[in-house]
C-alpha cells in the first residue's frame, strides 16, 4: 500500500518559513502500526532542501507530486488551516479515484467535504478509523476508490 501524506507546509505564509511538520510523523507511525509494510509518499521528507531551490526545480517538484497524488492507494491530507497545494494534491487523487482521508475541523470547507472520502477532526479519530476493518474495507474492496467520488464529512 502507498499512502501519500499530504498536509500544510507553507499554507497562507508569505515568507519562505515552514509549518511545524511533526505531523508527518504521527501518520506515518499510525499506518504503520497497522500496516507495517505500508510504503509513504512524502513531498516534505523527501525534498528538505526545496526553498533553495531555483524556482523552475520548486514547479517541477510540485507538479511531481500533484502526480503521484493520484497514483497512490491512498492519499492522508492534514489540514489544520488552508493550504492551496494539498488541496490540490487532494483534487488529482479525487480525479483518479483514490481515497482522501483528511484530518481537519474544516469540515465546512468546500475543498473538503467537495473532495474527501472521510474527514476526521483529530488524529484519534484517523487512528481509530486506520485500526478499524473499515479501513481495509476502503482500501480493498471494489467500492473503496468509487466511494472516493462520493466526498463528504463521516465523523
Amino acid at each position: 500500500m502507498r499512502v501519500f501524506l499530504a498536509g500544510i507546509i507553507q499554507g497562507a505564509r508569505t515568507d519562505d518559513a515552514i509549518h511545524h511538520q511533526g505531523y508527518r510523523k504521527e501518520i506515518r507511525d499510525v499506518v504503520s502500526v497497522a500496516y507495517p509494510h505500508a510504503q509513504f509518499v512524502d513531498p516534505h521528507e523527501e525534498n528538505l532542501g526545496r526553498l533553495e531551490w531555483s524556482r523552475d526545480l520548486q514547479r517541477d517538484m510540485f507538479l511531481h507530486y500533484v502526480t503521484e497524488a493520484g497514483l497512490c492507494d491512498v492519499l492522508v491530507a492534514w489540514l489544520p488551516e488552508p493550504s492551496m497545494g494539498t488541496s490540490v494534491e487532494m483534487y488529482e487523487a479525487y480525479r483518479m479515484g483514490v481515497p482522501v482521508l483528511t484530518i481537519s475541523p474544516m469540515k465546512g470547507t468546500w475543498a473538503v467535504f467537495s473532495l474527501a472520502t472521510r474527514t476526521f477532526p483529530d488524529l484519534q479519530k484517523f487512528s481509530a478509523f486506520v485500526r478499524s476493518p473499515d479501513f481495509a474495507e476502503l482500501l480493498l474492496s471494489p467500492q473503496g476508490r468509487a466511494s472516493a467520488k462520493v466526498g463528504g464529512v463521516n465523523e
